[in-house]
């Protein structure tokens, strides 16, 4: 078989029941091949007779531009009955998870108190990686894209937003992890209140057996209008978990930037003891690289979801290669017959 041949490879049919119209292309087909000729020819000798005869194609090959439309006509019937690549059971849930992710990306998370392979990294770096590590442990399997539970990713400084809204589709949440980044100064301050109530607000539209938040900061609440205290009352009214983590210093730093110095904030421990405490969660104390990665994998160990029957995911439509090479036997089919198997008037 050639290569090319993997174009037409498809999971299953978006439509399969207008695979039964392929009996009618099948009956034109056959009423097409057995119908009588539409006129006769009178010939005067027989030596014209032959001559006509020698030039007469094969009664097979006379087929042929019936056996190109029948080729045309069944690959666009396929393209319309939507063949789908990805298409594949997974598991559903017995008890289904949805979980934000709400990452710190104000200032301070340029901070380069972390190590990894002996090397001085940022914060940001650090817990943009073991939330990316977090989401993969969650993968259906480690060749598909597709995760067990959706996750959804907040980013916060001074104001909280939305980076990904929950899906299915880690690849496009780690995607957008990637795109995580340091808020610009006119975005600068950490508003945990924010960022949690933004999370109830989008847990709250799920109707998941369990929703939880995983909310990571390495300051102290100075924006936003909502008290994270209140924003975690919220929480339990609509039954989140917050699992909290302090990912820094406990003390004061000074560092610098430039020439200037700047005081960076301690990680408001009491606080995020106490959100967690409200919603029955747990907070996490991570003063490097280890112990914010044995965070994350303790809270997915905690949060683990019950695989019960089947169900399918959305896949991509892929009818473009169908009706291309459809069209081309259905204009092969013209050609032809123009060409070659005129029939004589």
């Amino acid at each position: 078989m050639m290569l090319w041949l993997h174009i037409f490879n498809y999971d299953g049919l978006a439509y399969p029941l207008l695979l039964w119209l392929s009996l009618g292309i099948l009956a034109l087909f056959f009423a097409e091949v057995f119908a009588k000729a539409p006129g006769a020819v009178r010939i005067s000798t027989g030596e014209l007779l032959a001559r006509l005869r020698q030039r007469r194609p094969d009664d097979m090959l006379r087929h042929i531009p019936a056996g190109l439309r029948l080729l045309g006509l069944f690959l666009l019937l396929m393209a319309l009955a939507g063949p789908m690549r990805g298409y594949h059971v997974r598991p559903d849930r017995a008890n289904v998870i949805d979980i934000m992710l709400c990452l710190d990306v104000s200032g301070s998370m340029r901070q380069q108190d972390f190590m990894i392979d002996g090397q001085p990294r940022d914060r940001m770096y650090v817990a943009r990686e073991s939330a990316r590590r977090f989401v993969n442990n969650r993968r259906e399997s480690q060749d598909t894209r597709f995760g067990l539970d959706r996750i959804g990713l907040i980013l916060f400084a001074g104001l909280a937003w939305t980076q990904c809204p929950l899906t299915l589709d880690y690849d496009i949440l780690d995607r957008e992890l990637d795109n995580s980044d340091i808020a610009p100064d006119r975005k600068q301050g950490t508003a945990i209140g924010s960022a949690l109530g933004l999370a109830v607000r989008r847990l709250s539209q799920s109707d998941a057996e369990s929703k939880v938040v995983v909310l990571l900061s390495d300051g102290v609440n100075n924006r936003g209008e909502l008290d994270p205290l209140d924003a975690a009352r919220l929480a339990k009214e609509y039954g989140i978990r917050v699992y909290t983590i302090g990912a820094g210093a406990v003390e004061e730093v000074v560092v610098r930037r430039g020439f200037f110095p700047m005081r960076t904030e301690a990680i408001d421990e009491e606080t995020l003891k106490e959100i967690a405490a409200i919603t029955g969660g747990r907070y996490y104390l991570a003063t490097d690289t280890e112990a914010l990665i044995r965070a994350y994998e303790e809270i997915g160990a905690l949060e683990t979801t019950e695989v019960d029957v089947g169900d399918y995911y959305e896949a991509r439509i892929e009818a473009l290669p169908y009706m291309i090479a459809g069209a081309l036997a259905l204009l092969a089919s013209v050609l032809s017959r123009r060409l070659w198997f005129e029939v004589l008037p």
